[in-house]
């Protein structure tokens, strides 16, 4: 997530799209030529599944008739009252039982939201502030921390033109979950970048995160409120599938 290096895109309108090996990337909107350019045109849409909310409506109708008759007999029914059950989204801040799609989504939420933060800090300031680095820290684990870190100050040295002002949060939808675990999570995921960018090109095919259970030196200053931090990322061009990181 720098959760600023989007993910696979650099910053900069136009270019091509490289095919990426086996490698972390970043989400910090990186104008530099370390990971894949944007291609020019419309992005191809994923449908969000952590953050919509589907409300079906099934209206039953009933009717009932019947002839008139001598005997004093009546009928009456009531019908029972109309009920609806809210989606109830999952609590992001604790480890449950079980974990689900849903619940690595609204993780994610947050931590989108904490890389949120760095990025509007960066573009703002122009530099790769103190604040940032805690943002920044709270929500990487090594090595991963080091190398976004990096590409922090490297995507201020190019053209961050595509880049909103201020950016918005990417939004990462899990599309399937591989591992899940109290201690560790590996899930392929699709991720959006439209509150980040003007343009966000042709999103990568294959995507991954690794969650591992959050230490107190992951997160000194208490910035990241959730357990988790992230430990794994690669993207492909073409569809790939990778070993589980948690095993």
């Amino acid at each position: 997530m720098t959760l600023l290096g989007l993910n696979g895109f650099l910053g900069r309108p136009g270019g091509s799209v490289e095919q990426l090996g086996h490698r972390p990337t970043s989400r910090i909107p990186v104008a530099v030529d370390v990971a894949m350019r944007e291609i020019g045109g419309e992005a191809m849409r994923r449908r969000i599944w952590a953050l919509g909310v589907v409300v079906l409506l099934v209206l039953v109708g009933a009717c009932s008739s019947g002839a008139h008759r001598s005997d004093p007999t009546t009928t009456s029914s009531t019908a029972a009252p109309a009920t609806s059950t809210a989606p109830v989204t999952p609590n992001p801040y604790v480890v449950p039982p079980v974990i689900t799609p849903a619940y690595v989504d609204a993780v994610f939420k947050v931590l989108n939201h904490i890389n949120g933060n760095a990025v509007r800090l960066l573009v703002a300031s122009g530099a790769v502030t103190p604040q940032a680095l805690s943002y920044l820290r709270s929500i990487y684990g090594d090595p991963l921390y080091s190398k976004e870190v990096t590409l922090a100050t490297s995507s201020l040295k190019g053209d961050l033109a595509n880049v909103r002002k201020p950016p918005g949060d990417v939004v990462t939808t899990v599309q399937r979950l591989i591992h899940a675990s109290s201690s560790c999570i590996f899930v392929e995921i699709s991720e959006n970048y439209n509150a980040v960018l003007y343009r966000p090109g042709t999103p990568p095919s294959s995507g991954y995160w690794g969650l591992k259970e959050k230490s107190s030196q992951d997160d000194p200053h208490g910035l990241n409120p959730t357990p988790w931090v992230l430990f794994f990322n690669a993207v492909y061009m073409s569809p790939t599938v990778i070993p589980d990181q948690c095993v």
